[in-house]
């Protein structure tokens, strides 16, 4: 089973990237995530914004309402959406920041794996989502989903993968931004 990163990786190569949820908490100090990191080391050029960010090469604003300066290729939102207040402003923001039949990649967990009917949830999480919710949610903002797919968050080691098989599946959608008429 592939794993998000391997297919993030193959869409941000070579492209102008906005890398949406860039940081994360590792004790008390915020960092680049690895997500962050890879897609920097693949793409043309990268944008890094996080709402906690104290990193150099990572701008600190919210997703729902930040304003750049710049339109991307594609946009990535990894385990993001689920964190939103206002997921649909998310969507229309990112929307304005891609190009003409731009991409966008979200992956967040899925409500309907096991993972989350045994030990239900994080409590972190403003909504749970499975592809269903999801895709209705981003098709009402603007986008058309090309792709769904389950995959393992990354992986570790072939006995985590499988508990990670089990348990927690991830959902990976591949959005197009629709011009609208």
């Amino acid at each position: 089973m592939k794993t998000c990163y391997d297919i993030i990786l193959k869409y941000v190569m070579n492209k102008d990237v906005l890398d949406i949820g860039s940081c994360g908490k590792q004790g008390e100090k915020t960092k680049a995530k690895t997500l962050f990191n890879l897609i920097k080391k693949n793409a043309r050029s990268v944008i890094g914004v996080d709402i906690e960010s104290n990193a150099d090469e990572i701008i600190k604003g919210n997703a729902e309402t930040i304003k750049l300066n710049k339109k991307v290729d594609i946009v990535v939102a990894g385990d993001v959406i689920e964190h939103l207040y206002n997921p649909g402003l998310f969507l229309e923001n990112m929307r304005f920041h891609l190009k003409k039949n731009g991409l966008m990649v979200i992956v967040t967990p899925n409500v309907k794996s096991l993972a989350y009917i045994f030990f239900r949830g994080n409590r972190f999480h403003t909504c749970w989502y499975c592809r269903h919710t999801l895709k209705y949610l981003i098709e009402r903002h603007g986008f058309r989903v090309s792709d769904i797919m389950i995959c393992l968050r990354r992986r570790k080691s072939w006995p985590y993968d499988i508990f990670r098989y089990l348990f927690a599946n991830h959902l990976l959608f591949v959005c197009r931004k629709l011009d609208k008429k």
